[in-house]
């Protein structure tokens, strides 16, 4: 019998389905109010920063409080010569304002209509409107904490990236490689390429969860690689898996024994892994080990400690799904133990309050 959480996965997921079949009924008209209300203007609050030739479109949905971890990325990216506009799914309290503006160039409050990538089609269509064409665009949303570690390379990376759109990790969707959503740098080239507009004039809004994957974070690097443009991504199993042949037996031990899995049959292949006896066979059995978790799945999500150490992978997510809850516990774990350096103390408060500790799947 499959977990609990997949089953309760897979019944929203056929809710949603059901839901599909009666949206287009009233989804049109939707986002043609949304998009009048968009030419009459959302509401704006001007900050500090001043706009240059980089700007950072951040998206997110804080109605209540904005947490100290989201300051810390804004005084990132601007400590990387980006301008912030901060689209925000939520009216933002007089506070927020106060917090923000020292830290953006500007905000602007929309309704909630199509999730993240409603945000980000709104973000990109101002831009339009005021004629910038930045040199560089990243696109960030608030469901990760960045940067994990101090010292992150994350966007020099991306910056010097030779690819017309690139990100942290690409993903097989099996009708095409893809993006994950949450980061993308987009260069002054692609930003004026027919096809990254067509995209985003074209997109059609939805409330739909699983539409919003299909039509915004799989169908996007889909479009671009079909007009001739290059998706690529800073960090991939391969390199991972390359860094991870320099290390000697000590830290795979250390890497497997803060591992992550939501599923029994690979907790148990790690497990059984970590009881095997040292001696010449050892190492051939984890690495063995890896390979059959990388053939089925990303290595950050697995490996927070091989991240970290070996890629300076400086990403950790906030979603509620089981997966993220297992990486979330695992990263702690190797924190509290010093097999992970500490993130910033903003992110570590916010992760010791939201980090449950969660036990591996058992057979």
């Amino acid at each position: 019998m499959p977990p609990l959480w997949k089953v309760r996965r897979e019944l929203t997921r056929l809710g949603q389905q059901l839901r599909a079949c009666f949206e287009p009924l009233y989804e049109p008209a939707r986002q043609r109010r949304h998009d009048r209300a968009f030419e009459e203007g959302f509401p704006q609050v001007e900050g500090v920063v001043e706009a240059g030739h980089k700007v950072a479109i951040v998206l997110i949905y804080q109605p209540k409080v904005i947490p100290a971890s989201l300051l810390l990325m804004l005084d990132h990216l601007v400590s990387h010569g980006y301008a912030p506009l901060v689209i925000s799914n939520a009216l933002l309290t007089d506070s927020a304002h106060a917090a923000l503006a020292p830290r953006v160039w500007r905000i602007v409050e929309r309704p909630n209509v199509g999730y993240d990538f409603g945000g980000y089609r709104d973000g990109i269509r101002l831009l339009w409107r005021w004629l910038l064409v930045p040199d560089s665009l990243l696109i960030l949303n608030d469901s990760i904490w960045f940067p994990m570690i101090r010292d992150a390379d994350l966007i020099p990376r991306l910056e010097a990236s030779k690819a017309d759109l690139s990100g942290t990790i690409l993903r097989d969707g099996g009708k095409g490689a893809f993006l994950e959503s949450y980061c993308y740098h987009i260069p002054a080239s692609t930003f004026r390429h027919p096809a990254f507009r067509a995209y985003w004039r074209d997109l059609k809004l939805t409330a739909n969860k699983y539409k919003v994957i299909r039509r915004g974070e799989r169908a996007h690097s889909v479009a671009l690689t079909q007009a001739g443009l290059t998706v690529a991504p800073v960090y991939s199993n391969r390199a991972f898996r390359e860094a991870l042949d320099g290390q000697g037996d000590d830290f795979l031990r250390t890497m497997l024994r803060h591992a992550a899995f939501t599923e029994a049959n690979m907790a148990a292949d790690c497990d059984a892994v970590l009881r095997a006896p040292d001696g010449p066979g050892w190492r051939a059995l984890a690495l063995a080990h890896v390979d059959r978790t990388l053939a089925r799945s990303n290595f950050y999500r697995h490996y927070p400690v091989g991240a970290v150490r070996l890629l300076s992978y400086p990403i950790l997510k906030k979603s509620k799904d089981e997966v993220a809850r297992h990486w979330r516990s695992a990263y702690l774990g190797a924190v509290e133990e010093g097999a992970l350096p500490a993130p910033p103390g903003p992110i570590l408060s916010e992760l010791r309050a939201l980090s449950l500790p969660v036990t591996r799947p058992t057979k």
